[in-house]
Parts: structure tokens; sequence; C-alpha cells
């Protein structure tokens, strides 16, 4: 009995993984790009000198690190067709809420980053007649960016993950297809076997390469 026959599979199917992994890595990817600029743009805006600009960012910030993404993307596709009447598709709806997760994580990653930063190297940097732009440019941001990177890659995974959270909005997603050939084959711990098996050879490059580069930027003042 071959391994078709057994977990009452069809050559079709193996498509449909196929395909169903290609929508969950676009719609990571999409947010993943959308959110770290909205993210670094609201990263930056925390670190200004100006309590009052700095605190504006936690507006969106906060309430969407301490809330589960579920709600998020239920609010979005559900509750923004009620509230505004602006209905979304699925796709729009579960790149917009986890564009704008991963927006205030990354806000918090890069507003940590630049903050670790000891003031004296704000101080060498202006001693040697750079700006406050210019300084933040050639000596923060770099130093900054070996903090930034091992953790951001961490966070990308952690988002990868959530991703099958769209399956609940209708998206055919890896979970979704999990879910639908689960019930048609009636071998659950088999199916979503192997949709864990997909999600870890596409998580795990990600997770040994931030360990690596956490080893290689890691520094000490």
């Amino acid at each position: 009995m071959s391994f078709y026959d057994y977990a009452n599979l069809t050559g079709n199917d193996a498509m449909q993984y196929l395909r169903a992994a290609g929508v969950t890595l676009y719609i990571t990817l999409m947010s993943l790009l959308i959110g770290t600029i909205l993210g670094v743009v609201l990263g930056l805006i925390r670190c200004s000198k100006n309590k009052v600009i700095s605190i504006l960012p936690l507006i969106l910030i906060e309430p969407l690190r301490n809330s589960p993404l579920v709600t998020q993307l239920f609010l979005i596709f559900y509750g923004l067709p009620i509230i505004g009447g602006i209905m979304l598709d699925p796709f729009p709806a579960a790149i917009l809420a986890l564009s704008l997760n991963t927006a205030a994580f990354m806000a918090v990653l890069v507003h940590n980053s630049v903050s670790a930063i000891p003031q004296g190297q704000w101080e060498a940097g202006l001693a040697l007649g750079h700006s406050r732009g210019s300084t933040f440019i050639h000596v923060i941001s770099r130093q900054a960016l070996r903090l930034l990177v091992p953790q951001a890659i961490t966070l990308y995974i952690s988002q990868l993950q959530c991703s099958s959270l769209v399956a609940l909005i209708g998206i055919m997603d890896l979970t979704k297809l999990g879910q639908n050939l689960a019930l048609r084959t009636l071998k659950p711990f088999l199916i979503y076997g192997i949709v864990f098996l997909i999600y870890y050879v596409i998580s795990s490059p990600l997770s040994r390469l931030a360990k690596s580069l956490e080893k290689k930027l890691s520094f000490h003042y």
C-alpha cells in the first residue's frame, strides 16, 4: 500500500499543499514587508526627544501588542463593515491585520535597539562634528542594527506561525487546507503532521539564521 493510499490522498492533494504553502508565504512576506516599514517609522518616532511626539505611536502600538491577533483579525474583517462600511476581502484583511501587528512589535524592537546604544556614542559623534541626524545615521544606526536584526528574524518566525490564524476567515492557507483534508481523510494526525513539517521546513532555516547572526553580531560595550 502506497503512502497516498494509506493517507487517502491524491496527487492533486500534493499540489494543494504546495499552493497552500505559497499562500502562507505570500501573506506572511507581504505583511512582514509592510509591517517592518511601518514599524521602523513608529520606532524612530518613539526615539524622539520630544516627549509628546514620542508618546503618539503608543496609541497604536500598545493596543496591538496587548491584544490577541485573532481579535484584531476579526475586528478588521467583521468589524470594519459594521463600523465604517468598509468591506475587505479575506486577503487584504489578513495582510492588514498581520502588518499592523508586526509593526507594533517591530516598533518596540527598533526603539529598544536604539535606546540600548550608550549615550556616550551620541556624544562621541557630536564631538566629531556630526549633527544629531548625521550621528544617528553614521554611528547609532549601525550599532542598533546589530541588536535589531536577530530579534527581527525571531519576530518574523513568530509572525509566520501566527499567519495560520487567517484560516479563520476562509483563506486556503496551510492550516485551512489541513482542516479540510483532515475532515475528508479522517486522518487528522497524519494530515496535521504534514502541515507541521511544512511549517518547520519554512521556519527552521530562519531560526538557525537568527542564532547565527546573534553570535556574529553580538558585542559588548
